[in-house]
């Protein structure tokens, strides 16, 4: 496997073993950073989706509604049954995962954060594939970028400079990796984005990010 597949099933053991601690009420939360889903819903999510490719089911057609179908036909599949399919995709879905140019391994990640979040427990900033999925989301923004007509975007953590492309920054945004790929990932307000240390003008970028993914209208109260 490589990195980037490692790092995926680092995160989906994590989730697992939380997962398997959950009660009926837990399972039943909403999701603030996802809120037409609760917690039973997300999982049904991250595990669906490597299920569904693993056998071949790959989307067909509009992207959106294939992913509205993993969550909805699996709202009765009891939680361990979810698990236990999504950890029987190790080893069949490795090649997507590399492949993805990073998306599998990001939303794995953030969802991560945001089931910790929907369960009212602390922020794992230390997970260690955060430098990792910090470089890979500001690849995924290039596109958006280059057609919005700006130059790169970076962020400079504090222990590294890192860049979504090479060229000199239009916008360096000055914050920890944890706080940067919430940031990147739409988990933050347009204000909160504009209240974040930075140097250049981020106000562009704003569209930028929330063409990759809608910004929240409310804060998800993330210390």
């Amino acid at each position: 496997m490589s990195d980037l597949s490692d790092r995926y099933h680092d995160v989906r053991h994590r989730i697992t073993s939380l997962a398997g601690s959950l009660s009926v009420d837990d399972l039943s939360r909403p999701v603030p950073a996802c809120p037409a889903w609760t917690v039973r819903d997300l999982l049904a999510h991250l595990s669906g989706i490597p299920d569904e490719l693993a056998n071949g089911r790959f989307p067909q057609g509009d992207l959106q509604t294939w992913l509205d179908q993993i969550v909805t036909s699996r709202r009765d599949t009891p939680i361990d049954e979810l698990m236990a399919a999504w950890a029987a995709t190790e080893g069949r879905v490795e090649g997507i995962i590399d492949g993805s140019g990073g998306m599998l391994l990001v939303d794995v990640a953030a969802h991560e954060h945001d089931l910790i979040g929907a369960l009212g427990r602390s922020a794992r900033r230390d997970a260690p594939e955060t430098a990792l999925v910090v470089q890979l989301t500001l690849g995924l923004l290039i596109g958006g970028i280059e057609q919005a007509g700006l130059g790169p975007l970076a962020v400079d953590t504090g222990a590294g400079v890192v860049s979504s492309h090479d060229g000199a920054p239009a916008c360096v945004l000055r914050v920890d990796g944890w706080e940067a790929f919430r940031a990147l990932e739409s988990r933050r307000t347009a204000d909160e984005l504009r209240a974040l240390p930075h140097d250049g003008d981020l106000e562009p970028f704003l569209a930028v990010i929330d063409g990759h993914s809608p910004l929240p209208e409310r804060s998800l109260g993330e210390a």
